[in-house]
Parts: structure tokens; sequence; C-alpha cells
């Protein structure tokens, strides 16, 4: 017995309206979703955000500190007192100007952190000395840290630090010339031979050995001349620095050595002297120093307080330096002293003259 297929029947009208309910959802649908690229996505109209980076949030100084939270790619608020700076980076001395620049924003934001590591129990900075005196003035008490793995050994510490360094701008001729000699002193490096292999000159080029024992001359320059002369751009340049540590290998008095060094110093300054200048300069004291009379010296230590006299006897001249005395006090000091020596000099006035004829 054939079947009879079932019989549908079909409403044109009402399919018709579905289909036009469907279509138009549907394109609802794409003009949103092409809206949201258009807002995400950038055209060749669009305007290009030039300072769109990666934000990693720091972990708040609010929040208890704890050193398992400072782990390589995260940016941590670390509190001052459980930092320790780089002895190795090449940055040596820090100018009072700087730190003060700094320290008068460093109390509203850190955007720009320092970089270190955990070692020992402690957070070792790489780099950042510069923010963390800033922030000991103006009276903040953490320093927003990224933490990286430890380098290696302390030549890649110091290479790392001077790959961020350099990003700022480059080390002066006096901080390069004392990051070498401490490289040299803390056994990071061997000898001169290493560092010019290394360690590429303040403006990135390499240096050979000759170039090396010039700088480290220029190392073993006092500190106080070493932070006279970083003070003015006059006395920064190599060539400047090199010519005046000529006085500290040729004058072995290193007291007559240093005031002679410190007067070269002001003369550049207030003069403006070129640096052949300079170096005319650093010969004629020398020469005179090849003539000058040694003083005989003796040493004073008087409760807390030191002091040294010297005596040129052919010169007929005596000269007395103490250091560190209360500023208040000078003023009173000053009149004994000063009573003293008139006292003594109306006695030899007051006996009678010698009636010896010379032989």
């Amino acid at each position: 017995m054939a079947l009879t297929p079932p019989k549908f029947k079909v409403d044109p009208t009402a399919a018709m309206k579905r289909l036009q309910q469907s279509a138009n959802a549907a394109a609802t649908d794409r003009f949103a979703l092409a809206s949201k690229v258009m807002q995400t996505q950038p055209t060749g109209l669009t305007a290009v955000d030039t300072q769109q980076k990666e934000e990693v949030e720091p972990i708040s100084s609010g929040s208890k500190f704890d050193l398992a939270q400072c782990v390589p790619g995260a940016i941590v608020s670390v509190p001052l007192h459980m930092i320790d700076l780089n002895d190795l980076g090449p940055r040596q001395i820090y100018q009072s100007a700087e730190i003060d620049k700094i320290a008068a924003t460093i109390t509203e934001s850190q955007d720009d952190a320092a970089h270190g590591y955990v070692k020992d129990g402690r957070v070792k900075l790489i780099d950042g000395g510069t923010r963390v005196r800033a922030a000991k003035v103006s009276g903040v008490d953490h320093l927003d840290v990224k933490f990286e793995a430890e380098p290696e050994n302390p030549l890649a510490l110091y290479l790392r630090a001077r790959s961020y360094n350099d990003q700022r701008s480059q080390p002066t001729p006096i901080d390069h010339a004392i990051s070498l000699r401490k490289l040299i002193e803390s056994g990071a490096v061997p000898n001169n031979r290493v560092i010019a292999e290394k360690i590429p000159d303040p403006s990135g080029r390499p240096m050979s050995e000759s170039q090396v024992s010039m700088y480290m001359r220029v190392s073993r320059m006092p500190e106080r001349v070493l932070q006279r002369m970083s003070e003015s751009p006059s006395t920064t340049a190599f060539t400047i620095l090199y010519a005046v540590s000529e006085i500290f290998e040729k004058i072995l008095d290193k007291s007559q050595a240093e005031d002679t060094a410190l007067s070269i110093i002001d003369d550049i300054r207030q003069k403006d002297l070129s640096k052949q200048q300079v170096i005319m300069l650093v010969r004629s004291k020398l020469e005179g120093a090849k003539h000058r009379e040694r003083s005989t010296q003796q040493t004073l230590l008087i409760g807390n307080y030191e002091g040294v006299v010297k005596v040129f006897a052919k010169r007929g001249q005596i000269e007395l330096s103490m250091k560190n005395l209360p500023p208040e006090q000078l003023p009173e000091l000053q009149k004994a002293l000063v009573a003293k020596l008139e006292d003594f000099f109306k006695e030899q006035l007051a006996k009678p003259a010698s009636t010896s004829l010379p032989e």
C-alpha cells in the first residue's frame, strides 16, 4: 500500500518576516563588532600614541615588605634600610644639584624604577644611586626597584649598571677613572689588559692599555681634588684631569701636592684656561717645587683636635693648621692666638739688641 507523504502548509508572509529579522540582527552585530575594532585597532588616520608601554604596577609600600615579592620582573617598593648601593657602578661622584632635582619630584611619583636583585637577604642595587640619595633628602622612606637575576660576577654587575646609565648619560672621565680603579682593587678584573678588552671608554669606544693606565693615574689623585674638579665643566675634561695628575707624580709631599693641585684648579676656573695653558701652568708649578724649601712639621694633638705646625726656616715662615674646630669658638680662639703672638713679640722687642758682630 503506497504511503501518502505529509503535507506542509507554508506561510510565505511569515517566512519573509523571519528572514528579514535575522538579516537585520546579523547586520547590527557586524556593525557593532566593526565599531569595537575601530576603537582598538589603529588605522591610517589614527594618531599614534608613542607613550604606550607595558606598565607593571609596583607593589605598594603601604603593604608589609616581603623579600618573597622581589622576583625577577616584579617592581617592588623597597624600604631604604633594606637597600645596598652598588660600589662598582659607573657613577662615583654625585652632585647635589642632580640629587635636588630628583628630590623635588620623587615625593609625588617614581616613574623610573631602579634595578636590583636579592642577595643575602638584602636588596642590592644595580643602578639608582642618585634616586636613593634623593629619597633620603626628601624624606621618602622607600624606592621602587625592578628586580632582575643576580649578575654572574662583579664585572657583569658593572657592565649591566653601565648599560642602564648610558641610556641616561655618559659617565664623566672622573667617574670612569674611579670605577676602573675600584674594579682592579676589588679583584673584578685582574689587570689593565682585561679592562681594555672588556670595558669601553665613556663614549663607548674601545680603550688601549695605555689609555687605561692614564685613567688609573687620574684615579690616584686625592678624593678632595677629584671632588673639586668634578664641580665645574672646565676641570672635568680628561686632558685637564691628566695634566693636573702630574702634580702627584712629581711632588712627593702629599700635602704640598694637594695644595698645589687645588691652586691650579682655582686658576683654571677663574681664568678659563685652555688645555695648553693648563699644561704650562702645571710645568711652572713643578719647576717652582724643585727649588722650594721643604718644611719641618710638628703634629698637634690637643684633646679631640688635630693640627700641624709647618716651619720654613729659610723663608722665616710659620704656618698653623687645625681642622674640625667648633665654628662658634673660632672668634675666641683667634683673639687668644693674636694675644699670644703680641705678647711674644713685645718680649722680643724689650730684650736688648745683641752688640756682637758677625764673624
